[in-house]
């Protein structure tokens, strides 16, 4: 294995990719030294929202979502991850605890501390890593006058279609919220859970073909949620009759062995298969994924620990010829911008984190400038800013959030 990486990484050099290799922010310090500037202030916000949202897995009936600003000198950045579910008295005590160590440090300082913590068998998890890491790259890009992108290696500049999602089993609520995609221009590109059940998925797949059309691509995701198969061949024949009802490509059809997801690819035709769960995180993606286990590969917000082994992850999957997707983990506020940054310096094939009409409603009222924009067409376009180019009213900001704790 260590061999492959070695090569993999020689390859990357070739294409002049070798500013990626982990951390980004210390090769600056010589030439900035802005970065020497200390972490002041840390501040939560609890946004929450009471959507339910339906999975194969189970419900979420309400979520909590926490917002940061990490400021040094006169300069912040933002971040966002989903803290918790079905908790409607989450106090952040935890998530807390494990920002407070980062204050006073350097904006070097705390990057490398959080280097320490991006590495396999890590105590700290992936949420927790993504959430200051989201923010301490901001506050870096804004600290020297670059995007993210920028300093993560992306260099793609197209715009990427969103990609809306449908989490219901209800077939009337589903059918509306197919209908809304098209009144949001986002019905060019639709996901939808799938529950496992055949006969309930084939249903909701044909609704969507219904409204949408033929032109229209249309995933599924069932978050491994097809248990009971005996055989691949079983598997690839239920796989088979979801293709031949319009269905486009699914995530994480089932629980699967590398060879197994090679096997059911070239059983399944035409169906592209996107590997979601056999990628997180980045680290470990960069090290296992084989080029024939689908033809899409889903980089999952909340699952990939480190963004800068996302961009190496996402030109391995490219060099081994297949396409890239960004996914979601329900984002609903500066998290979005972010992951739609790097889907499009990535070269995504489409973004699904993008801003939800409900979930973000008050949030987006809180927006004064972005880095992102929702084009005419449905599609995500991006003018680059320091960081991640996101400013937000703050005092409208706090009165939409039920928790505000300064650390």
């Amino acid at each position: 294995m260590k061999k492959v990486r070695r090569e993999f990484i020689k390859d990357l050099s070739v294409l002049g990719m070798m500013s990626m290799t982990y951390p980004l922010l210390s090769s600056f310090v010589s030439q900035n030294k802005n970065l020497g500037v200390k972490i002041s202030q840390i501040e939560c916000y609890r946004y929450d929202i009471n959507i339910p949202r339906y999975f194969s897995f189970g419900t979420w009936l309400n979520r909590q979502h926490l917002f940061i600003k990490i400021s040094a000198g006169d300069q912040c950045g933002w971040s966002e991850i989903p803290a918790s579910r079905n908790n409607p008295n989450e106090d952040f005590s935890s998530w807390v605890k494990y920002v407070e160590q980062f204050k006073g440090l350097t904006v070097a300082e705390a990057q490398n501390r959080l280097k320490s913590q991006q590495i396999e068998g890590s105590s700290t998890s992936l949420k927790q890593l993504e959430l200051m890491d989201m923010g301490l790259l901001d506050l870096a890009g804004r600290l020297q006058g670059r995007p993210v992108v920028e300093l993560l290696g992306l260099s793609q500049r197209e715009p990427v279609p969103g990609l809306y999602c449908i989490l219901h089993k209800d077939e009337s609520k589903l059918r509306e919220e197919t209908e809304k995609s098209l009144e949001q221009n986002l019905g060019h590109h639709m996901k939808f859970k799938m529950y496992g059940d055949q006969e309930v998925d084939l249903s909701l797949l044909r609704i969507i073909r219904e409204v949408l059309g033929e032109k229209a691509t249309v995933i599924a995701d069932v978050n491994s949620g097809y248990k009971k198969w005996t055989s691949l061949k079983e598997l690839a024949s239920t796989m088979k009759l979801f293709s031949a009802n319009g269905l486009d490509a699914i995530e994480d059809p089932a629980e699967m062995t590398t060879k197994q997801w090679v096997q059911l690819q070239k059983m399944v035709g035409k169906l592209d298969l996107i590997p979601d769960k056999p990628m997180r995180p980045a680290w470990h993606g960069i090290e296992t994924i084989s080029p024939d286990m689908g033809r899409i590969f889903n980089l999952h917000p909340s699952t990939m620990g480190s963004f800068s082994h996302t961009a190496l992850l996402a030109a391995k999957v490219q060099q081994l010829g297949a396409k890239v997707m960004i996914g979601d983990d329900s984002l609903a506020g500066p998290a979005c911008t972010a992951w739609q940054q790097i889907a499009i310096g990535a070269g995504a094939s489409w973004v699904e984190a993008i801003e939800k009409e409900e979930d973000s409603k008050d949030y987006m009222n809180c927006i004064v400038t972005s880095a992102t924009r929702k084009d005419s067409n449905g599609y995500y376009a991006m003018n680059p800013a320091p960081g991640f180019g996101l400013e937000l009213d703050e005092k409208r900001l706090r009165t939409i959030c039920a928790k505000y704790i300064k650390v």
